[in-house]
Formats: C-alpha cells, structure tokens, sequence
C-alpha cells in the first residue's frame, strides 16, 4: 500500500510534464502573457515547432497563403488551442504501452475521446468556449498513468477486482494500492500548475455523492466520460460503464435528442482531432 503522493513522487522522477509544456500551461494562466511570449516557449521544442506549423497550414484553417514563421502561427492557433495542442504533444508518450489486462493505449483513445466528447458538450449543450473542457478531458485520467509507472501489478489486480464486480475502479484501487487515480491526478495537475477548474474535474470525475453544478467543468467531464465508456471506450477493457449522478441523469434525459446528435457527430468530430493531434506526417 502507498499514498498518492508517494505516487507521485515516485512517477514525477521519470516521467515530468517537459519544461516547455509546464511553461506554456503557466502562460495561459498569466493575464500579461503576450503572444511573443507564447513564441519564445514554443520555439524552444523543434517537435512542438513542425506540429504547429502542420496544424495552421492544414484545412482546418483553410488559410490561403501557407505559413512557415512560428509568430504567425502561434497567432493563427490562438492561446487556449495552443496550450492543447502542447498539452496533447507532451502528454502522449505517457500513454504508450499495451497489456491485456490495462492498457494505456486504451486508456490514450478513452482519454482522446472524453476530450473531443467533452468540447462538444461545452459547446453544443452549454454554449461554452471547448477549450479548458478539451485540455480536462485529455489530462482527467493520468493518475493512472502514474499509478500504472508506479505500482504496475497492483492497479492490474485492481482492474481485475473491477471486472469482477467487486466495487467502483476507485474502490478497487484503494482497496489495492490505498490510493486512487483522481487523487494522484489532482496532485500532478497541481505540480503542472493546471487551471482551478481543470483540477476540480480531475478530482471528483468518480464522485457518485458529489452534486454537480450544471453547467460546471466537473459535471462536462462526468458526462463525456459516461459517454465515452457507454461507447465502449473504456480505459480498463471489459470494466462495467458506471451510473451517472442522478442530477446528470436527469439533465441528460432532458436533453436526449441534444446528446444523440453529438454521438453522431462524434466519428467526424474525433476525425478532425486527428487532423490536428495526430502524430504521422
């Protein structure tokens, strides 16, 4: 058994968010924060560089004339899409590695899809800007990356008691490791400066007692990542899709015919993230 900061201890050894990314979450952060300070934190990662340029100049923008400066582009993207495409670029190799019991590339797709499902609820339901709810969505379920790097064997068996039926994935992860991941993921989002709403998302995204206020960055995640396990996306395969709060229930029965349209529009939508995200080319 561990707490969750010896977690985090543990994992933040060899696995630290890379120093260009942990500046640009900051920036976001900072009201003076100019574009030309974005600049100089993002020409310092040639990866995050070519991934910036590909993203202005591909038909997402639908720009005329192609642009090669990284002002421009860093113009073009705008702050909050370039702080997720940061956070997406540094977070990914965290998610590589593949087992049949717990699988963080199953994990990366549950993620990815909580994020997409996550900014389209903020936008389509609530009429709020996706961005903060996209950069939750991708980052809500990382503590169990770390738990994952720390105490492999134990979150294994934990996935195992899950699938059982022997209590919620938070239940069975303390049960195994006396911790669980929305524990240890609020303490990496707190080390990585995170917004106060993105850390308040990671923390109670398992909180069936939690009374969530609609519409909340909490509550948003809560009902993509429902969605994205009824969908089969799930981030421990073969794991029962847990019951949504009642309050959230309720407000999803209210607006069904809104939320059916958003999983039909979900295949396009998690296409064009991959235009924007995906590794190759």
């Amino acid at each position: 058994m561990m707490d969750a900061k010896s977690i985090v201890r543990r994992f933040s050894d060899t696995k630290t968010l890379p120093h260009v990314a942990l500046r640009a979450a900051r920036l976001v952060n900072e009201e003076r924060a100019t574009m030309h300070d974005f600049e100089e934190v993002i020409k310092l990662d040639p990866v995050l560089v070519a991934r910036l340029l590909r993203l202005v100049n591909s038909p997402y923008f639908g720009l005329a004339r192609k642009v090669e400066s990284i002002s421009k582009a860093v113009v073009f993207c705008g702050v909050k899409q370039l702080r997720n495409l940061v956070a997406v670029e540094a977070l990914r190799s965290m998610f590589k590695g593949e087992d049949r019991r717990f699988s963080r590339e199953q994990l990366w797709l549950h993620s990815a899809t909580v994020a997409i499902l996550a900014e389209m609820i903020a936008k389509r339901i609530f009429g709020l800007a996706g961005d903060e709810a996209f950069l939750a969505g991708i980052i809500h379920d990382v503590g169990l990356v770390a738990e994952d790097q720390v105490a492999g064997e134990e979150l294994r068996l934990a996935a195992d008691d899950l699938r059982l039926g022997k209590g919620s994935l938070i239940e069975c992860e303390r049960g195994r490791l006396g911790t669980d991941h929305c524990e240890v993921g609020l303490l990496l989002a707190q080390e990585w400066k995170l917004p106060t709403e993105v850390l308040k998302a990671i923390q109670f995204h398992h909180d069936p007692e939690k009374k969530f206020a609609i519409p909340s960055l909490s509550a948003i995640i809560v009902l993509a990542d429902f969605m994205a396990s009824k969908m089969q996306h799930n981030p421990v395969p073969g794991a029962p899709v847990p019951a949504l709060p009642p309050s959230l229930a309720r407000h999803v029965k209210g607006m069904m015919v809104n939320y059916k349209i958003i999983v039909r529009d979900l295949p396009a939508e998690m296409a064009k993230a991959r235009e924007l995200y995906h590794s190759d080319g």
